[in-house]
């Protein structure tokens, strides 16, 4: 019985680990930014056709292009496993994909004054991630867990900042989900408590400086 319940468990865990995985972190937080509160990211006056446009680029260049660039490093033999478990596995991947998000975001900045918000946030994942890169050279400090905390982080300063109340509610629940996400990263052995806060406290604070800087 505890092995088939510790198996189950492993399951979720798993299942939580794919569906908050840190590249699909921007896609969530742009989706409840342009629908919840445009004007925070200066979308209020965007029609719905630009908000999902610019949410399939934002898809393409934080989640599919790395994606897709993890494969490649995979088949080519330089790096030994997908899910980047070993600390030699994240170097490239992780320093590549801050590469690419600080394109998205000049990308972003110089097609309309009205994505600036955008691109600042995107610089602010962008550098989140380049620090993590950089902190992996050394020690495997939590990717999932800096991811949901630099959500939190660019909520909790919206919400404060610009008086956004229509994200008290995606704040919260997004504080219940990473409780969730940063246990099933324990369950599965995948980081150490110490590296699970140093994720989150990483993600959050550095995310609410960038804001703080650009609001």
């Amino acid at each position: 019985m505890n092995f088939e319940l510790e198996t189950l468990n492993n399951r979720i865990a798993n299942l939580l680990s794919y569906v908050l995985h840190p590249l699909l972190m921007p896609t969530y937080l742009f989706a409840v930014l342009y629908f919840l509160a445009p004007t925070s990211v200066g979308a209020d006056t965007l029609n719905i056709q630009f908000k999902l446009f610019a949410l399939t680029i934002i898809f393409v260049y934080t989640f599919v292009f790395p994606a897709i660039s993890i494969y490649w490093f995979y088949k080519r033999g330089l790096i030994e496993s997908m899910k980047m478990e070993n600390l030699s596995d994240r170097r490239f991947p992780f320093f590549l994909t801050a590469c690419i998000y600080f394109i998205l975001g000049y990308f972003l900045y110089s097609k309309n004054i009205f994505l600036y918000p955008s691109a600042y946030i995107i610089w602010a994942i962008a550098l989140v991630i380049l620090l993590v890169a950089i902190i992996s050279l050394r020690w495997q400090i939590s990717a999932h867990a800096a991811g949901i905390g630099g959500v939190i982080g660019i909520m909790a300063i919206t919400l404060l900042r610009l008086g956004e109340d229509a994200l008290y509610t995606p704040l919260i629940g997004t504080i219940i989900l990473a409780g969730y996400l940063l246990s099933a990263r324990l369950q599965l052995n995948a980081h150490t408590p110490a590296q699970v806060g140093a994720g989150v406290f990483l993600g959050f604070v550095v995310s609410v400086i960038s804001m703080q800087l650009a609001l």
